[in-house]
C-alpha cells in the first residue's frame, strides 16, 4: 500500500475486538509503521446487555469457571426472526447475501465465547488508549426483537445503545460519537435515509481527519 493510510473498522463484537487490537498495536509501537491513522465502529459490543445480574462480579467469577470446564457448551441456540429478517430481501430487508455465512438467527454462543467477550469488555471498562481518532457509530435507540417488523427497522435490536455511548469514552482521547436516528444494529444497513445519515457523518469524519493528516506542520520561534 506503500505510504496509504488505513483505518481500521469493526461491527458488534468486532467492533470491541478492534478497539482491543489497536490499543495492542499502540502498546507495541506499530501504529506508524502500519499506516494506521484511526478506527471506526459500528455499534460496538461495548457491553453485555441484558438484565443487571448478568454484569456482577458473581456472574462473571462463574462464568470464568464454568468456561473453564466447558468453554464449547451452547448458552444460546439461534432463533429464527428477528434481526436477521429486518436485512435479508427474501424477509423483510433489501440486501442478498449468503444466509449459511450469515444466518438470520445468529450463531450459536458458547460458554467459552461469551467469557472471553466478557474479559475484552473488562479491558475496556478499565481504560484504553487506541492512540488514533476513532468514531463510533450507533442508533438513537434501542429495540426488541420481539417489536413489530416496522419497529425493529429503526432501532437497534441487539445491543442497548446507551451502553455504546456509555462506554464510548474509554477508547481513547480523540473519539467522536454519532448516534444515527433510525438506525439499526449495522448502521450501514439500515433503511435509506439512515443508511444515508450515516454515511454522511462518516464522510464528514474522514474529511476532516485526513486533513489533519496531509496538512503541513508549522513552526514558529519566539
Amino acid at each position: 500500500t506503500g505510504e496509504a493510510t488505513v483505518c481500521l473498522y469493526g461491527h458488534s463484537a468486532g467492533g470491541l475486538i478492534m478497539t482491543l487490537f489497536a490499543d495492542r498495536l499502540r502498546r507495541s509501537g506499530r501504529l506508524a509503521p502500519l499506516h494506521v491513522t484511526g478506527l471506526i465502529l459500528n455499534s460496538p459490543f461495548f457491553d453485555l446487555h441484558g438484565p443487571a445480574i448478568l454484569r456482577t462480579a458473581p456472574t462473571s467469577a462463574a462464568l470464568i469457571a464454568l468456561a473453564r470446564l466447558r468453554k464449547l457448551s451452547v448458552i444460546r441456540k439461534p432463533t429464527e426472526g428477528g434481526y436477521g429478517t429486518t436485512l435479508h430481501r427474501d424477509y423483510d430487508g433489501e440486501f442478498d447475501y449468503n444466509l449459511e455465512w450469515k444466518p438470520l438467527g445468529g450463531f450459536p454462543i458458547t460458554l467459552g465465547w461469551i467469557n472471553a467477550i466478557r474479559r475484552g469488555q473488562a479491558r475496556l471498562h478499565r481504560g484504553l488508549d487506541v492512540g488514533v481518532p476513532s468514531l463510533i457509530l450507533r442508533s438513537d435507540r434501542s429495540v426488541t426483537e420481539t417489536s413489530d417488523p416496522a419497529a425493529m427497522q429503526r432501532g437497534d435490536a441487539v445491543l442497548d445503545v446507551r451502553q455504546i455511548a456509555r462506554w464510548s469514552g474509554c477508547v481513547g482521547n480523540h473519539t467522536t460519537v454519532a448516534p444515527i436516528t433510525d438506525a439499526k444494529h449495522d448502521v450501514f444497513l439500515s433503511v435509506a435515509d439512515a443508511r444515508e445519515a450515516a454515511y454522511r457523518e462518516l464522510d464528514r469524519w474522514l474529511d476532516y481527519y485526513l486533513s489533519l493528516q496531509t496538512r503541513p506542520s508549522t513552526t514558529t520561534s519566539g
